[in-house]
């Protein structure tokens, strides 16, 4: 699944449709939530949690997550953006990015 890394995000995001796919009952999450999206723009998410979220060998088990719609943010990129990976789960690593080699790592801390 495709998923922009985004050092300003305060929460790991899902997709509404990766939600779908995954079996996640948005109807049941908590209440929709406002929270700043992408150029300052206020954007309704569902909060819950996912069982786990990894990115190569980096895993965070039960981990608070924001489903939101992302089209928007998908057709700007020019790709369907399954997700955002953000604070809640870099915050248990370092993050190193190797720009000339356009590789990122996360060390455990």
């Amino acid at each position: 699944m495709d998923f922009v890394l985004d050092t300003g995000a305060s929460a790991t995001v899902l997709s509404t449709q990766t939600a779908e796919r995954l079996g996640i009952n948005i109807e049941e999450l908590r209440k929709d939530k406002e929270c700043c999206g992408c150029s300052g723009e206020e954007m309704q998410a569902r909060l819950g949690s996912v069982k786990s979220i990894r990115v190569g060998n980096a895993e965070v088990k039960n981990i608070e997550v924001a489903i939101m719609d992302l089209t928007s943010l998908s057709k700007a990129v020019g790709t369907a953006l399954a997700g955002i990976v953000g604070y809640t789960f870099m915050k248990h690593f370092r993050v190193v990015v190797d720009y000339p080699n356009e590789r990122i790592s996360f060390e455990k801390i």
